[in-house]
């Protein structure tokens, strides 16, 4: 009775170690680890709009006029840094305006045709 009892937890103590083993496998199969994968953009606090307009010094977003803080950071879709050349009417973006401003970007996200 008692060697059916330890063959039993055993056959299901096995089943336990290949299941996790099996789960520990695929998860470690190339392609699928989380150190693949770009972590997503946090855009909290970014409002989104249009590019209507390009001037020397300024641009328009949905026809309301705005400018690039100095150290402004560019971005793509893919969280790759641009610079303003990438700049142009009719791009989709997502911006954040500096802190006390209301029209001063410190950081845009460009979302340039593929």
């Amino acid at each position: 009775m008692i060697t059916l009892s330890i063959k039993k937890a055993w056959n299901k103590g096995a089943a336990y170690a290949v299941a996790f083993g099996i789960v520990t496998m695929v998860g470690l199969a190339p392609g699928t680890t989380c150190a693949d994968q770009q972590p997503p953009m946090l855009t909290v606090g970014y409002q989104s709009g249009m590019i209507t307009s390009i001037y020397e010094t300024t641009f328009q977003i949905d026809h309301r006029t705005y400018s690039l803080t100095p150290d402004a950071v560019l971005l793509d879709r893919h969280g790759d840094e641009l610079n303003a050349s990438y700049l142009r009417m009719d791009i989709e973006v997502k911006f954040h305006l500096q802190k006390d401003s209301k029209d001063k970007i410190d950081r845009m996200i460009l979302f340039l045709p593929e």
